[in-house]
């Protein structure tokens, strides 16, 4: 299965470069986005593929292999996935809820645990295949033939399918983040993981028509791609939107002396905060470059709070934020001034 560690790598790596990018507006900490793949990869991917072990056991053995057959895609697979995967966010919600501040914080999370996962399945997957193919005649055109199709799907088509469903669970979970009627703060989860659970099973019974080999490609062409495209609009308008809210709230943070008023310019562009980060690098280190960072993405966890809390009174977790933007900027002083000490 190693043959299949560096080809997985190579895959997954522009996804999450992907999520990363969303982010850029208003960074969540290394150390979250770490945990999300990190529980992608390992916890979620392992769970899942045990469970389904066992409950393809208990079905083949209750209802016949027959029916084991089309259970375990269309019922098993789907639901212990998304379920798996889901369980960072409901924890992220339970125990880091003021983390969550807009929509595109919950594709961010989501994406990065499908983008564990599915790094976790396309190692098994690759490596299954390469080691196929080299234990056989490579000259054999069924041999090649699985290996092409297998890097077909896993290159090509479902890249982004592990973090594209388990990001409508995401959106679920962010969207009740701010709801304060108990009924729309557990529907909109619910809701968000069903949607997954039956997009899930809709792409994996696609697979199972062996009466129209082509039912996959039709099933990619006219479900998957329609609804992932309506996602990716989602969240460019999200990241823009973010971006907008951010800049306009800016002013307003400086005369209320959160932050500095020089800094306004700096923190409404991106390329500005580049390179503000890239200056304090060359002349404090790679510590005092991190700090601004923090800064600058607790400021903007201020600018969006800040804004919400002004349309629609809703200052849940402001003043907190605010103490942690104030932390943020102390660090970001203190490590400068310890350079030049």
């Amino acid at each position: 299965m190693t043959a299949g560690l560096p080809l997985s790598a190579l895959v997954i790596l522009p996804i999450v470069g992907v999520f990363l990018w969303l982010d850029r507006w208003e960074r969540e900490r290394p150390r979250s986005l770490a945990s999300a793949f990190a529980w992608g990869a390992s916890i979620a991917a392992f769970c899942a593929i045990w469970s389904q072990a066992g409950l393809q056991a208990v079905v083949d053995s209750t209802m016949g292999t027959d029916v084991g057959a089309w259970v375990r895609p269309l019922i098993i697979t789907p639901v212990t996935e998304e379920v798996f995967k889901g369980l960072f966010l409901v924890w992220l919600l339970i125990h880091r809820r003021r983390r969550i501040t807009g929509l595109l914080d919950g594709i961010v999370y989501a994406g990065l645990v499908g983008a564990g996962f599915s790094f976790t399945k396309n190692i098994l997957y690759f490596g299954r295949a390469v080691t196929t193919f080299a234990a056989s005649d490579t000259s054999d055109a069924k041999a090649i033939a699985v290996l092409g199709i297998t890097f077909f799907l896993r290159v090509v088509l479902v890249p982004f399918m592990h973090p594209f469903f388990v990001s409508v669970f995401g959106l679920g979970i962010a969207a009740s983040v701010n709801k304060h009627r108990g009924g729309a703060r557990i529907g909109l989860p619910i809701a968000g993981l069903l949607v997954a659970i039956v997009l899930h099973g809709v792409w994996d019974w696609a697979g199972l028509a062996a009466s129209d080999p082509f039912l996959i490609y039709k099933i990619y062409g006219a479900v998957m791609v329609p609804v992932f495209l309506a996602m990716v609009i989602l969240a460019l308008v999200l990241r823009r939107r973010e971006g907008k809210v951010i800049t306009e709230a800016l002013p307003a943070l400086a005369r209320d002396g959160h932050i500095a008023p020089e800094e306004v310019a700096l923190l409404a562009n991106l390329g500005e905060r580049r390179r503000w980060r890239r200056d304090v690098r060359r002349r404090a280190g790679r510590a005092a470059a991190r700090a601004t960072a923090r800064y600058q993405a607790e400021a903007s966890a201020l600018g969006i709070r800040t804004t919400r809390a002004q349309a629609t009174g809703d200052r849940d977790g402001l003043d907190e934020q605010a103490r942690m933007t104030a932390g943020a900027r102390r660090g970001m002083l203190g490590a400068l001034e310890a350079s030049n000490a």
